[in-house]
């Protein structure tokens, strides 16, 4: 939290909300690539409200005043994943078991944490394992081509520009940032169907026509994981939701959030 000075909008700024205590449970919330903690501006008090700590870092390079920066383009997979391992660390002292629930990009971290770290609980939400429905090999290629390649900014929607909602999150996005976050697929990808998971459990959360990845391949390491402790992998299709990807953030109105989050609160055993 120290680190969110006057460059970082309030909102965006990392988030506590605690019991004053260590609770039984602290859920760990990832925001997603270009956005910030207000993400889960909802859903962390109605996480909290239900007696776990909830706990939402700000990721490097996010949240700034300046939606136009440039300083994005130095996200790296090393410097994602140093932050927020700090950040399941901290939680730990939060809480008696840990969950890392995250989206997009976030969704990749939470998986990493879930494969890699003994954690109770991971909630990977739609995670960029491969993007635009393209097949995981094509995509592999694609994401070492483009980090190789000078960095290009790129509008979310062409349409919109800078009028892209929400105004607290970066319109647009770096490929050298974007192809970053894929590294950390990559990782769960080849580990998953070679090393066991140590996270005690892990329920992977999927639209079934989410535009913006490939749905396939996260059921692909679903599968794999459920290949080592099938009672303790769980994969989740939200249905009745229209085409969209960001299904956690209220300022998206195509949320639906009324659907998404008590499937969530019963993911995290929260729900009652």
């Amino acid at each position: 939290m120290a680190l969110d000075d006057d460059s970082i909008l309030p909102e965006a700024r990392t988030a506590l909300l605690d019991h004053g205590k260590r609770a039984p449970l602290c859920v760990v919330l990832f925001h997603g690539i270009t956005n910030n903690p207000a993400q889960y501006s909802e859903l962390a008090p109605m996480i909290h409200a239900r007696g776990a700590n909830v706990f939402v870092p700000r990721m490097p390079f996010h949240g700034e005043k300046d939606r136009m920066t440039n300083a994005i383009a130095n996200l790296t997979a090393e410097i994602l994943l140093e932050s927020a391992s700090e950040a399941i660390d901290i939680a730990a002292g939060l809480g008696e078991r840990v969950a890392a629930l995250g989206i997009s990009m976030g969704g990749s971290l939470a998986a990493w944490f879930g494969q890699h770290r003994p954690i109770g609980l991971a909630v990977p939400v739609a995670p960029d394992f491969a993007l635009l429905q393209l097949p995981y090999g094509v995509c592999k290629w694609l994401t070492w081509l483009f980090r190789h390649l000078p960095n290009i900014y790129f509008w979310w929607d062409p349409r919109l520009k800078k009028k892209q909602l929400p105004l607290t999150a970066y319109p647009r996005c770096s490929t050298h940032a974007l192809m970053q976050t894929m590294r950390l697929g990559d990782d769960v990808y080849a580990a998953a169907d070679c090393e066991r998971q140590r996270a005690d459990r892990i329920v992977t959360v999927l639209n079934p026509i989410d535009p913006a990845i490939n749905n396939e391949v996260a059921e692909t390491v679903h599968e794999r994981w459920a290949g080592w402790k099938p009672r303790d992998t769980q994969l989740v299709k939200i249905q009745k939701l229209p085409e969209n990807h960001d299904i956690i953030d209220p300022r998206n109105t195509m949320a639906r959030t009324e659907i998404v989050y008590p499937k969530l609160l019963e993911v995290l055993g929260l729900n009652g």
